[in-house]
């Protein structure tokens, strides 16, 4: 079977041609892709800063690579084994086995999962709602948490969208985008602070009576905004230090000193320590039907297949109000 996809073929150049899928296995499903995620994770993929770099996704290891990975769809042909999907299902899940930047793509039918009545279709992208819930799962608020998140990006937002659900005593977001800011706010934030007309981490002190904060996310990727999540938990008291961004492998480590005076519990929360990816898209999925996610307000952009070479500029740049965007691969 044929089909369009966008594959990236050098750094910053993506090219829509036309590839062969192979014939299902037993376990496997073919997708009819209505929507994938532009994921920040892959911008140094584009760069071309990973591509054939030791250890990293066998998506990635050469030229043409594939990426997206946040994919929704229809089933439209099931391998003879698969009894939890019918043809005709709305599905997203983890899928990782191909270029998820094209009209179709197969997985194995136990990395999907039925989409829930009533969610419309490209709101329901499971891999990064999977991440939220896994995140929630990793920190374990409990009551009356103090709760400090660094970033105001896409994946900032719906962490504050979900903790605003449970009983913290105080949940303050650093970013510099005022209208993200203002979104923070909306959707559960007792304080936001703009990193640019105030000093954070002052603000947060004074919020917490010069103690800092039982849980500090780190969601913004950068050395400046781990130092101060570090710096900002709470000393000596087994604080938990939340490393949930996309850090870049020359990133040096600056944090040192925080380690062995705050003492915070290090807790990595990317979407592989979920001790269950499947029941956190569920989840995830439930959550969004209930109103708690917002994606709908959080898509800001769409893109058609041939349009992905401007799409990651402008994930890149964060240009035109962007906050998260996604391809129609029939559009």
């Amino acid at each position: 079977m044929k089909v369009k996809a966008a594959k990236l073929v050098a750094p910053k150049k993506f090219e829509l041609v036309e590839i062969e899928l192979p014939s299902l296995t037993n376990d496997e499903v073919l997708i009819k892709i209505a929507a994938c995620g532009l994921c920040t994770t892959e911008l140094p993929v584009f760069e071309g800063v990973l591509v054939g770099t030791p250890g990293v996704s066998f998506r990635y290891k050469e030229y043409p690579a594939d990426l997206g990975h946040e994919v929704v769809g229809k089933i439209v042909d099931i391998g003879k084994d698969v009894t939890n999907l019918k043809i005709g299902d709305l599905i997203t899940g983890m899928t990782y086995s191909g270029c998820g930047f094209a009209q179709y793509m197969i997985e194995k039918a136990n990395q999907l999962v039925k989409i829930p009545e009533g969610v419309v279709l490209e709101n329901a992208l499971g891999e990064p709602l999977m991440s939220i819930v896994n995140i929630l799962r990793q920190i374990a608020p409990d009551f009356g948490d103090d709760i400090l998140i660094v970033g105001d990006g896409f994946m900032s937002l719906l962490t504050v969208a979900g903790l605003s659900h449970y009983p913290v005593s105080n949940l303050a977001v650093v970013g510099h985008h005022e209208n993200r800011l203002s979104l923070a706010k909306k959707f559960g934030a007792t304080t936001i602070i703009n990193s640019k007309r105030s000093n954070a981490w002052e603000k947060v002190m004074a919020l917490t009576d010069k103690k800092g904060v039982e849980i500090s996310i780190d969601l913004a990727g950068t050395s400046a905004a781990l130092r101060l999540a570090a710096s900002l938990c709470k000393a000596k008291s087994r604080a938990k230090l939340v490393l949930a961004a996309s850090y870049n492998n020359d990133m040096p480590i600056t944090i040192g000193n925080y380690m062995q005076n705050r003492a915070p519990i290090l807790v990595p929360a990317y979407p592989s320590h979920s001790l269950n990816k499947i029941d956190d898209v569920k989840r995830g999925l439930w959550a969004l039907s209930k109103g708690i996610f917002p994606m709908k307000q959080l898509i800001t952009h769409r893109f058609k297949l041939s349009e992905l070479n401007q799409a990651m500029e402008i994930a890149r740049m964060r240009s035109n109000g962007y906050i998260k965007g996604i391809v129609l691969p029939w559009l």
